[in-house]
């Protein structure tokens, strides 16, 4: 046995590598003493003194202190500029809505429409004259109208935060649907196609597809390399769908500023659309935020931040201006707000069995009608 002491493990050796491999230094601390012990703290006061003079004068705001605007948002005014031989439709209607808040708007199958809004689902008739009013438990979200080729034709889909509330023709709650849903789901578009029901559900990024007893029966938008079906890309609750009588399902991308048409199943079938700052395009980070069929198969787009209301041919193509942002509200601006407390509430769309375009103006709670000049010409003639 060796009678050498052992080190001691916790005093390091002047030629020992620490344990992190980087030479070891016992070299002790310099404290600064005396008079430059007074002139050192002294400078280190000053110097925090100035840096918190300097946080208090920053106004991250913008209310005060900086000149800043109150309102700090990207000036767009050229990008909102449209020339006037775009546009195509002239407004000839509005309807006030008497909610403080409007959400979603659908069209009825006699020229009607329907408007979620406050706690309640309120039904017009085609001159925008209230003729029944449904309430409702919690705040509705968005709302559908089943076609006559539906198993439950004229049946009211509401669609709340993780729920599809169902009334019938005479506005009886009759089923709630809410298989799958789960605390992530936030709902907010419905389409009824054949006999299915589908929901857009932002939370998850995908589309939920229901039997029409209610029953679950899969996603559709899952991302899947295999089936060349890209992921959703949806960075707020802003995400629509559509159906349509050719029995395709079309789904807004918002992130990839596009439209893509699905089967009921869930294959991908196609899709059109750029990111542009052009009139033919969607700007911004995720638009549109509303879409909606032409009874011959054109689209009808609405956008947010820019607001504008738009018309594309049945392949994509761009076609006309429905609505500018100039004429869409008086609370519109040129600028891009990028101040959730200062973003003007979104636009959402519908078409009527005339080919009436219907804009939902959350800003002045009002259902704004916009009909083609050439048929207004021709009705005038008449």
């Amino acid at each position: 046995m060796s009678n050498k002491t052992a080190p001691n493990p916790h005093t390091p050796s002047q030629n020992t590598p620490s344990r992190t491999g980087a030479p070891s230094d016992s070299s002790p601390i310099q404290h600064p003493k005396g008079t430059a012990s007074i002139v050192f703290w002294s400078i280190a006061v000053v110097v925090a003194l100035l840096a918190l003079y300097a946080v208090l004068q920053v106004d991250n705001w913008g209310d005060s202190g900086n000149n800043l605007p109150t309102r700090f948002g990207l000036d767009t005014a050229k990008l909102a500029a449209v020339d006037p031989a775009l546009v195509n439709y002239a407004e000839t209607q509005q309807y006030p809505i008497a909610m403080q808040s409007v959400r979603g708007i659908a069209s009825l199958p006699d020229g009607g429409f329907v408007v979620a809004g406050d706690k309640t689902i309120q039904r017009f008739s085609r001159d925008g004259e209230p003729t029944e009013s449904i309430s409702c438990a919690d705040e509705p979200i968005c709302v559908t109208v089943a076609g006559d080729d539906h198993v439950m034709a004229g049946h009211l889909f509401v669609g709340f935060v993780a729920r599809i509330d169902v009334f019938d023709t005479q506005g009886q709650l009759t089923r709630t649907i809410d298989d799958g849903f789960d605390p992530q789901t936030q709902i907010t578009s419905l389409a009824v196609l054949e006999d299915y029901i589908y929901a857009a559900d932002a939370g998850n990024r995908v589309i939920a597809r229901f039997a029409a007893d209610g029953k679950r029966l899969g996603s559709i938008g899952k991302a899947d390399p295999s089936r060349k079906i890209p992921p959703f890309i949806v960075p707020s609750a802003h995400f629509d769908i559509v159906g349509s009588d050719d029995g395709i399902l079309r789904a807004v991308n918002p992130g990839a500023r596009r439209i893509q048409a699905f089967t009921l199943d869930g294959d991908l079938l196609g899709s059109w659309g750029k990111a542009s700052a052009g009139i033919e395009g969607f700007f911004g980070c995720c638009n549109p935020a509303a879409l909606a069929l032409l009874p011959d198969g054109r689209f009808v787009t609405a956008e947010k931040g820019i607001p504008r209301v738009k018309v594309y041919a049945a392949d994509g193509t761009f076609e006309s201006v429905v609505a500018t942002t100039d004429m869409l509200s008086a609370n519109a601006s040129s600028s891009i707000d990028i101040r959730d407390d200062h973003r003007a509430d979104v636009l959402d769309v519908a078409t009527d069995p005339n080919g009436r375009v219907l804009v939902l103006d959350p800003n002045t709670r009002a259902v704004r009608i916009f009909e083609l000049k050439t048929e207004m010409v021709s009705t005038d003639e008449s």
